[in-house]
């Protein structure tokens, strides 16, 4: 079983120990997958990497440290036969990046658009509560919401909206009633 968290971790602690740039590596190992995804056929295993490598190292003119290390991971990944996961270590080294960066991503759905100070002041508030250097929030109308809204940070949830206020409301009511 793959587990892409093992492998992000691995290339962040491999490109820090080095002393390379972490973003460095990331966008050489965005623009790795790209290449790759426009390859014909399939791209793995030993033989591949071996005729991989001289085409990646001839395209790049200067290697930095977090680029070289971008490579040679991308080049075990396909070694190991494991280069279609790419995109899901890109995104768990992302979320490493996030956390030792004090970034947290919030999606907000409200019932209608907010106005500007509601957001600013929402954003204010989660980096107040979770010390977050700083917050990006992404936001969507749910009419199905009613009123309100609803966050989900990480893996909590907060719903402040009118509809789970009725839901709770109409479980209440239907307990006392016997639920009839």
């Amino acid at each position: 079983m793959f587990i892409s968290k093992q492998w992000a971790s691995a290339f962040v602690n491999s490109v820090e120990k080095e002393g390379g740039d972490i973003e460095d590596g990331v966008n050489t190992l965005k623009a790795l997958a790209d290449a790759a995804d426009s390859l014909p056929g399939a791209v793995f295993g030993r033989a591949a990497a071996i005729s991989l490598e001289p085409l990646i190292r001839g395209a790049m003119t200067e290697i930095k440290q977090g680029q070289e290390i971008a490579v040679r991971f991308f080049l075990l990944m396909v070694r190991k036969n494991v280069v279609c996961y790419i995109d899901s270590v890109i995104g768990d080294i992302k979320k490493i990046l996030d956390k030792k960066n004090g970034v947290i991503k919030v999606l907000a759905e409200y019932a209608f658009e907010p106005e500007k100070n509601f957001i600013s002041g929402l954003i204010e508030s989660i980096k107040k509560q979770t010390g977050a250097a700083s917050v990006e929030l992404t936001g969507q109308v749910n009419t199905e919401l009613i009123g309100g809204y609803r966050l989900k940070i990480g893996d909590e949830t907060i719903d402040a909206s009118v509809r789970r206020q009725l839901l709770e409301m109409e479980a209440c009511l239907a307990a006392v009633d016997g639920g009839s």
